[in-house]
């Protein structure tokens, strides 16, 4: 884990945990490896916080 990934994870650029990336129907939904949050993609490497409701 690397202090830069901490960063980009402030600036909305995530990474996947990619084992626990799934489909829900619509997206690519996972979690963060690097702050644990929810995600989903946007497009082809570009992922972005979840947002509720």
């Amino acid at each position: 884990m690397s202090f830069l990934s901490f960063i980009g994870c402030n600036f909305d650029r995530h990474q996947p945990s990619r084992r626990e990336v799934t489909w829900d129907g619509q997206h690519y939904v996972g979690h963060c490896r690097h702050c644990g949050a929810p995600i989903l993609r946007e497009s082809h490497r570009k992922w972005r916080r979840r947002e509720k409701g």
